[in-house]
């Protein structure tokens, strides 16, 4: 894949005004970094988006924009914060409890959740700004649904000439048993086995004993496949493309 082709970020200004008159549409991902077990990749939330949002781009024409990795909310809805009672994820981590209280950087839990329900906020009228008339954003860490959708709904009612929708990946093909979530488990080791296959090692899970730690759904080693991701990413990806459609179709 030559991602320069529909990476915004990589392109010349002929190449997007060439792209854009054909279909302006944009994906970004939204993930971070956090736990996801022994067997995946710290960032799986932010890489699974990614490159769901690079293939949507590629395959429908639009682009796909960088991820936004940071100024999610870091005391709660986290592995390494409130979801860790016992303190085992920061102890295999090697963190210091008290780095992961409030407040963070100065800011309460509901003060980092307004910070970043802003900042999605910003970037969509930056794509407004950039003549994207459809704007797909693709929640890998599920949490940050609750705060991009209140942007998407805030940008919504202020542009006409630019539409959003933030989604989780079973949004974008709901209602179907081949498309899930959970967290560490089947569904996200299948997508990013898929994906970013040099990004996971599920053998690193062979001597661990039950519970597995930081995974929450069906144990992986017994449910998970490269091939459970493929058919999956394929339905995502292909009700990514729809929506962007039909927001552009929306548009004044």
């Amino acid at each position: 894949m030559d991602r320069r082709g529909f990476r915004y970020e990589q392109m010349l200004p002929h190449e997007i005004l060439r792209r854009r008159k054909g279909f302006p549409a944009a994906f970004i991902g939204l993930g971070g970094l956090e736990w996801h077990g022994h067997h995946l990749a710290v960032g799986n939330d932010a890489l699974k988006a990614e490159r769901l949002c690079e293939l949507a781009a590629e395959r429908s024409g639009g682009f796909a924009f960088p991820t936004i990795w940071y100024g999610e909310p870091r005391t709660v809805n986290l592995l390494e914060a409130d979801v860790d009672p016992d303190g085992a994820v920061k102890e295999a981590m090697g963190f210091r409890p008290e780095k992961f209280r409030s407040p963070f950087a100065g800011k309460t839990p509901e003060d980092q959740e307004r910070f970043y329900e802003d900042l999605v906020y910003h970037v969509l009228v930056q794509m407004n700004q950039l003549e994207m008339r459809g704007v797909c954003l693709l929640c890998g860490h599920y949490p940050l649904h609750k705060m991009a959708s209140k942007a998407v709904e805030r940008f919504n009612a202020q542009y006409g000439d630019t539409k959003a929708y933030a989604g989780i990946e079973f949004h974008y093909w709901p209602g179907s048993e081949k498309v899930g979530g959970d967290h560490a488990a089947k569904w996200e080791t299948s997508y990013l086995w898929h994906l970013r296959p040099e990004c996971v090692q599920l053998e690193r899970l062979s001597s661990v004993e039950r519970p597995l730690l930081g995974i929450h759904g069906e144990d992986p080693r017994k449910t998970a496949t490269r091939e459970i991701g493929r058919e999956a990413c394929d339905l995502i990806v292909e009700g990514m493309i729809k929506k962007a459609r039909e927001l552009v179709s929306l548009t004044q």
